[in-house]
């Protein structure tokens, strides 16, 4: 069996609900729900079968698809598609990894796993260890809004059985602690709660380390469950003056978006948890090498995927497989701000025709087989092709 042909698609899929991090500015200058500008990959082989991928939103789409489209022909074309290993490892030596790179690695990876499930007839879990976890309490993300409209959200998600939040504050110390304080007031002292501080460089929530500890120490009054990206980037001395200088857990987001990034953090002391965006760290493989990591230096770290049903599949195949302690919640329900609601069930505006990895009262339960165990919804897909760009096909 060989593969025989490669499809790269372009989609544009609605928001029903935004998702906006610390890092954007506030007040928001639109408070419509963005598009998400997706790719569809399909990898097909000479016998008929194929394997479906797709990641997080891609900024500079074309570029992308026309990075797919070398890879494609580079290193897909002929190959035998269970040497899932040697074609991604190849690619890791065909291409300069980057935090635009990653994500569009993870597309050609989330493929060959689907399609290398369903050659063997297996479940993708099971070729990255077998069922470890059969329900998984979840984390809800709370996005950067006006504090009273985040505790109402809330409310909602935790009455819907969500078992913690992490509230994006922004980078206005004062409002930052209105956000953290009304929201812990609205659903008690006993709610597991995170801050992510998304400190990016040259954004609107840009820390450095003085004033991310007071920040953090200001919230410890409120019981805060950890501190993600409270410096900038590169600032990794200033990952390690928080956690000499705190008690609070500090997590590393942006600072550690691969393998050898998440290697230098754990050298350096850098980091108690670790957030792992599995498109940004570049797919399922990459993400075990990453967690085994973390294992290894026995610290923590959060699973979480950010696309359509095929990268939340893909996320819950990956989540079940790993057994890990629950002191840190995982984020795998961000298909619901594509789609709404507090549940899974009902869904059929996704390009999958069910959500495979369903979410009931704050849970995660383990997807079907084989592959990611997904079903195309193509009249979907054919309704939200994104317009003024041609699908690409690599024969």
């Amino acid at each position: 069996m060989k593969i025989n042909r490669v499809e790269i698609i372009p989609v544009d899929i609605p928001y029903v609900n935004e998702f906006r991090y610390s890092s954007m500015p506030w007040p928001p200058p639109d408070r419509r729900p963005p598009t998400g500008k997706f790719v569809i990959l399909k990898i097909l082989t000479d016998e008929g079968l194929e394997g479906v991928g797709s990641s997080s939103m891609l900024v500079d789409r074309e570029s992308a698809m026309l990075i797919m489209k070398r890879l494609a022909s580079g290193f897909l074309l002929g190959q035998d598609p269970l040497n899932t290993e040697r074609i991604l490892s190849q690619i890791d030596i065909g291409m300069y990894l980057d935090e635009i790179s990653y994500p569009i690695k993870a597309h050609i990876d989330y493929a060959l796993y689907d399609l290398k499930g369903k050659i063997l007839n297996v479940p993708v879990y099971q070729l990255l260890g077998g069922l470890c976890r059969e329900k998984i309490p979840l984390e809800w993300i709370l996005v950067m809004d006006d504090p009273e409209a985040m505790a109402e959200k809330a409310v909602k998600y935790i009455k819907a059985g969500f078992h913690g939040l992490k509230v994006h504050v922004g980078g206005d110390p004062k409002l930052a602690v209105k956000r953290f304080r009304t929201v812990r007031e609205a659903v008690g002292p006993e709610i597991p709660m995170g801050i992510d501080m998304s400190s990016v460089t040259g954004s609107a929530s840009h820390w450095n380390a003085h004033d991310a500890l007071r920040l953090i120490e200001e919230l410890v009054q409120y019981n805060i469950h950890y501190a993600e990206q409270s410096v900038t980037t590169y600032d990794i001395d200033g990952f390690v003056a928080l956690k000499r200088r705190t008690k609070v857990p500090i997590v590393a987001d942006a600072s550690a978006r691969s393998v050898v990034e998440v290697y230098q953090m754990i050298k350096r002391g850098a980091a108690d948890i670790f957030h792992t965006l599995l498109s940004r760290v570049g797919g399922l493989r990459l993400a075990s090498k990453y967690t085994t990591l973390i294992e290894a230096a026995n610290l923590d770290y959060a699973i979480c995927s950010v696309g359509t049903g095929i990268e939340h599949a893909a996320g819950a195949h990956f989540a079940v497989s790993r057994t890990k302690r629950e002191r840190v919640l995982d984020e795998l329900a961000l298909i619901l701000y594509i789609h709404g609601g507090t549940e899974t069930k009902g869904i059929t505006t996704d390009v999958t025709k069910e959500i495979n990895g369903r979410i009931e009262k704050g849970y995660l339960y383990p997807p079907k087989g084989p592959g990611l165990g997904i079903e195309l919804n193509q009249e979907v897909i054919d309704r939200c092709l994104a317009p003024g760009i041609n699908k690409i096909v690599v024969q």
